[in-house]
């Protein structure tokens, strides 16, 4: 988590792209593609002319059956892109392990993808052929706790972007390769139909109620010349043409200033997230699930709740502070007790007011005793 304490990313909105999926399917290998065009700066030639796609030093990727990554790995260092509107996005990649491997328990794999999207502005769900029932059945945690959240919180949604990559698409007469032809497939997987299993009824209108953007991209065959080359290092003429061809649309689609998702924060109304604030969702989830919890649906809204309600209970004391601050210092001199108790109760108000507008969770915050110790410090 070094990157998030580098001074470049301390007062920068933050666009925070990661990967999630299926181990040996080539996440990491599609995470150095997202790395070349960040170190290239996302100039016209990111890919260059028969160069190896892996960079120096890049995410670790090698053929084979066993697993490479494991946890979550983020990149030492961010990549400044500057918006037309003259705003700077400090982005951020995020490989992740492969998820429901031969080693990792379920509850692990569903702890990695759970922090993952949290955690993540853009999340790309790397899928193998086409969507299946499975995929999305994969997705059920964290669909229940987006439909849990946003009935106990003030109506947002609880994830940003996600993006299903469906890798070696096997049915490009029937939907073309690319965005549009993703949304198309899209669009028929998450359709709700009178004759499906209550269950994935609400699966799929759980999926678009967490979700504030999904989208789809159908990615052709990377080319024999890699597949079944045991020795493949990534240069660019072992790929298929077509395969770089989409390659030089999907990134771009992820990555180019316009595109970049600005980061918002979990714990915070209407605000971007902060360097600190997603270091501290790393350790809170980390030690939650350390210490033997499990990732279901009503202990990650629980848990969000607790953070978010932390958060706004600091903030309204620091705006209780300040208010009160201003009045004794523009005084000049000692206020009267009576003129001191009048601006303690306009402060308190005033810091509660704060507490109950920028605490997503404000809604269900009745069941904590965080708003009640705010009163109980605020007459302090």
């Amino acid at each position: 988590m070094s990157v998030l304490h580098r001074p470049e990313v301390r007062d920068t909105a933050l666009c925070v792209v990661s990967i999630a999926g299926a181990f040996r399917k080539g996440k990491s290998f599609f995470m150095n593609c997202l790395l070349k065009y960040c170190m290239n700066k996302g100039s016209p030639d990111w890919l260059g002319q028969g160069e190896q796609l892996q960079p120096i030093g890049g995410f670790v990727w090698r053929a084979g059956m066993e697993r490479e990554t494991t946890g979550i790995s983020i990149w030492s260092e961010p990549f400044l892109f500057t918006k037309s509107t003259g705003e700077k996005v400090a982005v951020i990649l995020m490989d992740t392990q492969g998820t429901f491997d031969l080693e990792t328990s379920a509850q692990e794999s569903t702890f990695i993808f759970a922090l993952t999207l949290l955690a993540s502005s853009v999340t790309v769900y790397n899928l193998m052929n086409q969507i299946q029932e499975d995929d999305l059945m994969n997705l059920q945690t964290f669909s229940s706790y987006g439909v849990l959240a946003q009935e106990n919180s003030q109506g947002t949604r609880s994830f940003q972007k996600l993006m299903f990559l469906v890798r070696d698409w096997s049915h490009p007469t029937d939907h073309a390769y690319g965005h549009k032809g993703g949304q198309v497939v899209l669009e028929k997987v998450l359709n709700v139909k009178e004759e499906q299993e209550p269950a994935h009824q609400r699966l799929r209108q759980g999926l678009r109620q967490s979700f504030e953007e999904l989208e789809c991209y159908l990615m052709p065959h990377i080319g024999l010349s890699a597949s079944r080359n045991p020795n493949f290092k990534g240069h660019l003429e072992q790929l298929d043409p077509l395969f770089v061809e989409h390659l030089k649309l999907l990134v771009p689609r992820l990555l180019a200033p316009e595109n970049l998702v600005v980061k918002r924060s979990c714990v915070t109304l209407g605000k971007p997230a902060t360097a600190d604030e997603l270091v501290e969702l790393f350790r809170t989830f980390i030690k939650f699930f350390n210490d033997g919890n499990l990732v279901q649906a009503t202990s990650m809204v629980e848990l969000m709740s607790r953070m978010a309600s932390e958060a706004a209970r600091k903030r309204a004391l620091e705006v209780y502070r300040e208010a009160m601050d201003s009045i004794i210092k523009s005084d000049g001199e000692d206020p009267q007790a009576a003129v001191l108790v009048e601006h303690h109760f306009e402060s308190s108000k005033e810091a509660l007011a704060v507490y109950a507008k920028e605490n997503p969770f404000a809604k269900n915050c009745a069941i904590f005793p965080i708003a009640d110790e705010i009163r109980e410090e605020l007459k302090s």
